[in-house]
């Protein structure tokens, strides 16, 4: 996986490559970085899903940094862009290209690693659930499951309008999913904190209208949980 870094500022690349280095602290992320936003189409040209998301300066020599991120989402690239710029005022241009974030020059550390911190949980939130169900491989995006029920010596998957039985425990399946997205509220059910619309004390009531019960023992559990979603989320 790879952060793209596109700043004609030299110590700034190599503060944002050491930036990214020391919040990841993983050889599976690895900080590229360019001088021109030619060179940046070049490489997202030749590679593009390689790249997980763009730090991208406003005012470059060449090409500037807004027409090089129209460029890219012209390319129906789906790459988050995280702008840069001294000048606050261009804030207001990142809605133009729904910039994910938009951040200042002098570079601020902490506001930084909330960026990188944001695009990691977009990322979770992205990812799917692999499932064998008929004899072939079904891909479930995160958001889409509601709940997850025990129903005998299977698992049901539900989702909006259908669901999946599977045969497999609740203990190895919450092995297998976020702990940032998932809760396991009661001995037979785990919840899509994406999926919670309100919560009485005894029952969450999901978005598709469903009512999960709560163990005595899980409420305080959920209310964590639920607590962690909605700050890191």
């Amino acid at each position: 996986m790879k952060i793209a870094i596109c700043d004609d500022d030299p110590r700034l690349r190599r503060l944002m490559r050491e930036e990214v280095n020391l919040f990841y602290r993983s050889l599976d992320v690895l900080p590229v970085t360019f001088s021109y936003a030619e060179q940046l189409i070049d490489a997202l040209e030749t590679d593009p899903e390689d790249f997980f998301c763009i730090f991208m300066d406003i005012e470059l020599e060449g090409m500037d940094g807004m027409t090089a991120s129209r460029l890219i989402q012209e390319k129906n690239l789906d790459i988050p862009i995280i702008l840069l710029s001294s000048h606050s005022e261009f804030a207001m241009e990142g809605y133009e290209i729904s910039a994910f974030r938009f951040l200042t020059k002098p570079l601020n550390r902490h506001k930084m690693a909330e960026a990188l911190k944001a695009l990691d949980t977009m990322q979770i939130r992205n990812r799917k659930m692999v499932i064998s169900h008929d004899g072939q491989d079904v891909y479930i995006p995160y958001k889409d499951i509601c709940f997850i029920k025990i129903e005998n010596v299977y698992l049901r998957i539900q989702l909006e309008r259908q669901y999946y039985l599977i045969r497999d425990t609740l203990k190895k399946c919450m092995n297998r999913l976020p702990t940032l997205l998932f809760c396991q509220v009661h001995r037979s059910y785990v919840v899509n904190l994406q999926q919670v619309k309100s919560f009485d004390g005894a029952y969450i009531i999901m978005c598709n209208g469903n009512r999960i019960p709560v163990s005595r023992n899980k409420q305080k559990v959920f209310k964590d949980c639920i607590a962690r979603f909605l700050k890191e989320c």
